[in-house]
């Protein structure tokens, strides 16, 4: 029971993660002054790091289902 929580907290850390990455996109697009490329750089690495969260919760979810049935 506590590993299908963590992994449901780490999935909804993961959402997190990719819409704090959008916002950020949002906000680089919406300005005025051309902001350099890191700053794109950051928010793209933040929803690729909530994308891998996911991934990771995803598998420990079939670790989860594997255990059980053994």
């Amino acid at each position: 029971m506590r590993t299908t929580i963590l992994a449901y907290a780490i999935a909804f850390m993961g959402l997190i993660m990719i819409g704090g990455g959008v916002w950020g996109l949002f906000l680089l697009v919406g300005t005025t002054v051309r902001p350099p490329f890191r700053y794109f750089a950051m928010a793209i690495g933040m929803i690729s790091g909530g994308i891998a969260m996911g991934g990771l919760a995803q598998a420990l979810r079939l670790l989860v289902r594997l255990v059980e049935r053994i």
